[in-house]
């Protein structure tokens, strides 16, 4: 299963995360009030799709130094530490991201297939600028 996403965040949200977990070995929330999660393919073979936030504005971002990135309050998107060789990171639809077109909140398979996956390769993306 082939599953590209696109994660979209400021420079300045990246750089808060990185100095604070950096300074204190702590994890921490971010807002972002662009953030949105982008599906080039899915599961579904959908057109691209971009998700954008609908609530916990202040939640786009987790950041902490024992794990990957965790993607809006309550986990759409989670990726565990050493991600690439072991399967568990995960996804859930709607929990601060827009609900994909025909999927319910909570687990959802949309971006991989399954709840659950391994990453074979991980990017984050962030706008340059205003």
């Amino acid at each position: 299963m082939i599953t590209l996403l696109l994660f979209s965040f400021s420079t300045e949200v990246l750089r808060k995360c990185k100095t604070f977990v950096s300074n204190s070995g702590s994890c921490i929330y971010s807002p972002a009030s662009k953030a949105f999660l982008f599906s080039l393919y899915n599961k579904d073979g959908y057109n691209p799709v971009k998700l954008t936030q609908y609530r916990y504005l202040t939640h786009a971002m987790w950041h902490c130094s024992s794990h990957g990135p965790i993607f809006g309050n309550g986990v759409d998107i989670y990726i565990e530490d050493n991600a690439l060789s072991n399967s568990n990171s995960y996804t859930k639809c709607g929990q601060t991201y827009s609900v994909p077109s025909g999927y319910s909140a909570g687990d959802c398979g949309f971006y991989t297939g399954d709840h659950y996956f391994t990453p074979t390769d991980i990017e984050v993306f962030y706008e340059i600028g205003d």
